[in-house]
């Protein structure tokens, strides 16, 4: 939040620099607004939410352009809770300061996604420092109590090798005292965790240090040959256009990761409600037919009346969305893709699938695991993370998604449990 504050500053000595060059009008342009326009709640709400910034500017303490909720009070940027109309609160930072002795500007800045994701990810990490900080207090506790057995020292020989190799030794006794069963399951559990904690961070490390790293750095390369096609516009437009693709791309990375993390803590499951999960079906369908048939290839629909489920309708609509996205960037050219809807023994069974080439047998058991992408060279367009989504989805809705074996193509079914 610390960085956020500093470029807050920032943007407060731009607009001042703004001003000072090219008064009232530069300003205006900066937020490209026309000036006279005031903003009611429900408007400052929206701005809010859409900008990611709110404004109000004075002249002679009198609102001229701006949210009308906003007054003055020469503040440094500090934090706050901001109160939507449906009383929900948004963290923001806020700033008032004066341009001269008539002009005054107050702003208004929420808690940015990328810094809720670093704190969200600094707070697991803090919990998995504190369960393993517990497993060793449990271990020394165990050894402390029971040092005269010899299980003792042969937990303590095992426990130092552990230490060398924790992500593949495990703690392994011929005959082990009665007592010692629980603690040794639960240390080999705890292990098992901590390599499974391990191995997402390497994982998540590798993704992101490649799917951020590359755009960041063509975009980097684009500004520098910028600098020698300043006298050609058209050259420049062609640079601009492809720095802000490569944006994007960093961007819906880092909204797929936030759309993650939220999907796995849970909090959708208050919206719950009983889906027409045929009609939801078949609407998304319809939707997606244009698309396939621009691309050659085909998607066949059969769904089954009266399909019911208990869930969050945007969640379930992104399953399908994702599914469907897949087999069309990855099937074969004029493709036969299928999407089918029917009840099952335990609920509702979907099924989306392809003729196309299907997944190598080596990667099937990986195609879930975060910025996994059987794609190795990563020429296509993603960032390995859909899949992950629809497996977070499907945890959250106790439902199962599994890839079937021995099939032409990719095929995924997806089991919904009954309301």
């Amino acid at each position: 939040m610390a960085a956020q504050v500093i470029a807050l500053k920032e943007f407060k000595e731009e607009l001042i620099e703004i001003y000072a060059e090219e008064h009232i009008d530069g300003l205006m342009a900066e937020f490209d607004v026309q000036q006279g326009r005031v903003w009611s709640k429900s408007l400052s709400d929206l701005h809010l939410e859409e900008e990611s910034i709110l404004v109000s500017l004075f002249l002679d303490n009198t609102l001229i352009h701006g949210s009308q909720i906003l007054t003055i009070s020469d503040s440094l940027p500090n934090w706050q809770y901001y109160i939507l109309e449906d009383q929900s609160k948004v963290r923001v930072l806020h700033t008032s300061f004066a341009l001269d002795n008539r002009y005054h500007v107050t702003l208004l800045q929420p808690l940015l996604h990328e810094y809720q994701f670093a704190i969200s990810w600094l707070n697991r990490a803090f919990g998995w420092f504190g369960a393993i900080s517990f497993m060793v207090l449990l271990v020394l506790f165990a050894i402390i109590q029971c040092r005269r057995d010899h299980s003792v020292k042969s937990i303590q020989k095992l426990l130092t090798s552990i230490a060398k190799k924790p992500d593949s030794t495990r703690v392994k006794l011929d005959k082990p005292a009665a007592e010692f069963v629980p603690l040794i399951s639960s240390i080999n559990q705890m292990l098992d965790d901590v390599t499974t904690v391990h191995t997402t961070i390497k994982t998540m490390s590798e993704g992101i240090a490649h799917d951020l790293k590359t755009p960041l750095t063509r975009v980097a390369n684009r500004l520098q040959t910028m600098r020698h096609s300043i006298d050609s516009p058209e050259l420049l437009r062609t640079h601009l256009d492809h720095a802000s693709t490569d944006l994007n791309s960093t961007i819906t990375t880092f909204n797929n990761l936030v759309r993650l993390s939220a999907i796995e803590s849970g909090q959708h499951k208050k919206d719950f409600i009983t889906l027409d999960l045929s009609s939801l079906t078949l609407d998304l369908a319809q939707s997606f037919e244009p698309v396939f048939s621009d691309s050659g290839r085909t998607l066949e629909v059969s769904v089954i009346e009266g399909v019911q489920c208990l869930g969050n309708a945007d969640l379930i609509s992104q399953l399908i969305c994702n599914l469907l996205e897949n087999a069309l960037e990855y099937s074969n050219a004029n493709a036969k893709v299928w999407l089918r809807l029917q009840s099952h023994t335990t609920g509702a069974l979907l099924q989306i699938g392809d003729n196309g080439p299907g997944i190598a047998p080596d990667d099937q058991a990986r195609i879930f695991d975060k910025f996994f992408r059987a794609d190795k060279s990563r020429t296509k367009p993603g960032n390995g993370l859909g899949l992950s989504i629809v497996k977070a989805i499907c945890t959250i809705h106790q439902a199962k998604v599994y890839l079937l074996k021995d099939q032409n193509g990719a095929v995924f079914n997806v089991e919904i449990p009954h309301i």
